[in-house]
């Protein structure tokens, strides 16, 4: 299951910085990757310090509010293998073009009845690299997800005005927040199991908060299509993280053989 892509889905991509896909993978595919997520998530207060923050209240518990795993697919490499991960690389590849690759991923919880939304912004504003590049965001959610479970929120057309103002939010931990956005002109994207949200790395985008009785969860991957140059600073950023993390993954796989066994 696989939406084709189209030229009018390249042109709107192009005009509206997004795409709402409902039917990209099978809920069996999508399952692979929730029970691999559901595991870290489980995990969470052992995960490495590399691996986890908290997009919640910088005064609360640490975890509790929005948890986020960085690079879930180093510390579970099932996730890399996974039919999900497959399409979605190609996918992006035939949306951006020949020399696109992976560049990243993190997943992040939104625990029931969670108040915290996701502030409007741009995810360009915490680019660290100077290279000329496209970017570009395929977030999945592990269940079905409207609006009162957080679903994704975006300003069409809004990648079209370059990196625009932000501003710290107060008493939130790193949250970047766009100025004088125009939330009338905002589209909800309501999806599906199964479904994906795309866009653009210049698109203000935010999700709401999960008002609902069950974890929203949702995996974001990352794909670059660089214009010049090599990315050898990510992939340096990647090989440090693997080496940060090499101690958790050694013990882990010490612990599954040691319950096959």
């Amino acid at each position: 299951m696989s939406a084709p892509v189209t030229e009018d889905l390249r042109l709107s991509l192009a005009a509206q910085g997004f795409l709402a896909l409902p039917e990209v993978f099978t809920p069996a595919e999508v399952g692979v990757v929730a029970a691999e997520l559901d595991r870290l998530f489980g995990r969470f207060g052992e995960l490495p310090p590399a691996s986890v923050l908290d997009l919640g209240a910088t005064g609360g518990d640490f975890g509790q509010d929005v948890p986020e795993i960085l690079y879930p697919s180093v510390l579970s490499p099932a996730l890399r293998q996974s039919a999900v991960f497959q399409r979605s690389r190609a996918f992006a590849r035939r949306l951006l073009g020949p020399g696109t690759w992976f560049r990243f991923d993190h997943s992040i919880r939104k625990p029931p009845r969670c108040a915290y939304e996701t502030v409007w912004h741009q995810d360009r504003v915490h680019k660290r690299s100077g290279l000329p590049e496209r970017r570009l965001n395929v977030w999945i959610p592990t269940g079905k997800v409207g609006a009162e479970d957080g679903c994704m929120r975006y300003v069409p057309g809004s990648h079209l005005g370059g990196v625009l103002p932000h501003e710290a939010v107060p008493e939130r931990r790193g949250a970047q927040r766009t100025i004088g956005v125009d939330e009338s002109a905002a589209v909800d994207v309501p999806l599906p199991v199964g479904g994906a949200a795309l866009h653009l790395f210049e698109t203000v985008h935010s999700a709401h908060p999960n008002l609902g009785d069950r974890p929203r969860t949702a995996w974001i991957l990352q794909f670059t299509q660089p214009r010049a140059g090599l990315p050898l600073a990510s992939w340096a950023h990647q090989t440090l993280h693997i080496g940060h993390t090499w101690r958790w993954r050694h013990g882990k796989a010490r612990e599954d053989h040691t319950r096959v066994d």
